[in-house]
C-alpha cells in the first residue's frame, strides 16, 4: 500500500500522489483512464475555476486551481508511463514559450503598451507555427461559440479588416436588429437562424470594441437573471400566490420588485 507523502506543499509529492493513484494498489478509476476520456473533465474543472474566480471565495479559487492542477499531472503522469513526456518536460516547454515569447522582458525588444505586446507575440507564434500561420483564423475548437466570434474579430483585426470605433458596430448591430425583425415576420426558421447568429456575431464585436468580455457579460446576465428570478418566486410564494395564476401585468410587478432587491 502506498504511502503518502509527509510534505504535502511540495510540488514533487502531488506528483508522487498521482503516479501512486495509477500505480500497483492505486485507484482502479484512475488507472483506467486516457487522454481522451479525461478531456471532459478538463473543460468541466476550468469552467468551475472561473465560476469560482467571478463568484467565489479566496479558498474556493485556490481549491479549484488545485483541480485544474491535477488535470495537468494526470495527463503528464499517463505521457510518463507511455514514454512520451513528463511533468518536467510540460514545465520545461512552457518555460521556454514564456521567455520566448516575452523578448521585452528577457531581451533587448522594446513593447511598452499591450498592444505592441500582443503584436510581437502573434508574430513570434507565427514564427513557431508556421503551418498555422497559413490559416487566417486559429481556435480551440472546444471554445463557446461566443468567444469564437470575439476571436475572429481581434483576429481580422490584425489584417486590418474591422470597424474603427464602437458607434460603427453599433450602427451594425442595429442593422442586423432590423434584419431579424424582417426575418421573424417573413422568412423561414432557416432564415431566421441566420439572422439570429448574425445579431450575436454582431454584439460580441461590439462587446470587443468596447473592451468588455462577451462570454463574460453573458454569464453575469444568466447569474442575475437567476438571481432575480428566484427572488420573484420568493415574493410570490411570500404572497400566497401562484405563477400560473398570475397575469402578465401582476408578474411584471413582481419582477420589477424582485429587480429592486436585487443586485
Amino acid at each position: 500500500m502506498p504511502t503518502p507523502p509527509k510534505n504535502l506543499r511540495n510540488f514533487e509529492s502531488f506528483v508522487q500522489i498521482v503516479q501512486d493513484l495509477r500505480g500497483p494498489g492505486g485507484c482502479p478509476w484512475d488507472k483506467e483512464q486516457t487522454h481522451k476520456t479525461l478531456t471532459p473533465f478538463a473543460i468541466e474543472e476550468t469552467y468551475e475555476l472561473v465560476d469560482a474566480i467571478e463568484n467565489g471565495t479566496t479558498e474556493e479559487i485556490c481549491d479549484e486551481l488545485g483541480d485544474v492542477l491535477l488535470q495537468v499531472v494526470l495527463h503528464s503522469q499517463i505521457a510518463r508511463e507511455d514514454q512520451k513526456f513528463s511533468i518536467s518536460d510540460v514545465i520545461e516547454s512552457v518555460s521556454k514559450k514564456m521567455v520566448r515569447r516575452h523578448p521585452h522582458v528577457f531581451a533587448d525588444v522594446n513593447a511598452k503598451t499591450t498592444d505592441e505586446v500582443l503584436s510581437n507575440w502573434n508574430k513570434i507564434k507565427k514564427a513557431e507555427k508556421p503551418e498555422a500561420s497559413q490559416k487566417t483564423f486559429t481556435y480551440p475548437q472546444k471554445l463557446p461559440a461566443l468567444m469564437v466570434s470575439k476571436k475572429i474579430g481581434s483576429q481580422t483585426k490584425r489584417l486590418n479588416f474591422d470597424w474603427e470605433n464602437p458607434t460603427q458596430v453599433l450602427e451594425k448591430v442595429e442593422e442586423e436588429f432590423l434584419e431579424l425583425k424582417d426575418a421573424i415576420h417573413n422568412m423561414s426558421q432557416k432564415e431566421q437562424t441566420h439572422e439570429i447568429g448574425d445579431l450575436l456575431f454582431s454584439i460580441a464585436q461590439l462587446a470587443r470594441h468596447l473592451k468588455i468580455e462577451p462570454e463574460t457579460a453573458l454569464r453575469e446576465t444568466n447569474s442575475r437573471f437567476e438571481r432575480r428570478f428566484e427572488k420573484m418566486m420568493e415574493l410570490i410564494n411570500e404572497s400566497k400566490k401562484n405563477l400560473d395564476a398570475l397575469d402578465l401585468s401582476e408578474k411584471e410587478s413582481f419582477w420589477q420588485k424582485a429587480k429592486s432587491l436585487t443586485d
